[in-house]
């Protein structure tokens, strides 16, 4: 469920910065499977999920690839965060928690 929800959120967050042309990067193969299925589940997010495949159609582009979960801390942060805060909270101003992780991502990648 907190995948879906983040991967909501994602999209919705795409669309306000018109984006056109997105690559979606869940660690959750399930979340996968569905996004390529057209967005039918059974599971509990079934209809999150159904919402984020019609999302997806509005965009120029749409591709999804499995990332491991130390590759996506990011987009797992997120997810947690999903379940208790509102879009718009994010699109203003960056949260200071995400910033951080996206800061150690940068100094990994330029210190290897």
């Amino acid at each position: 469920m907190a995948e879906a929800l983040a991967l909501k959120l994602g999209l919705t967050l795409a669309q306000r910065a018109e984006c056109n042309r997105i690559i979606i990067n869940p660690d959750n193969l399930k979340v996968i499977e569905t996004m390529q299925d057209g967005g039918q589940s059974a599971g509990a997010a079934a209809a999150i999920l159904e919402d984020c495949f019609l999302y997806a159609c509005d965009f120029v582009m749409t591709r999804s690839e499995h990332c491991n979960r130390e590759a996506n801390k990011v987009a797992h942060e997120l997810a947690r965060l999903a379940r208790f805060s509102l879009t718009s909270d994010y699109f203003e101003e960056p949260l200071n928690k995400i910033v951080m992780i996206l800061t150690n991502d940068v100094t990994v990648i330029s210190n290897e």
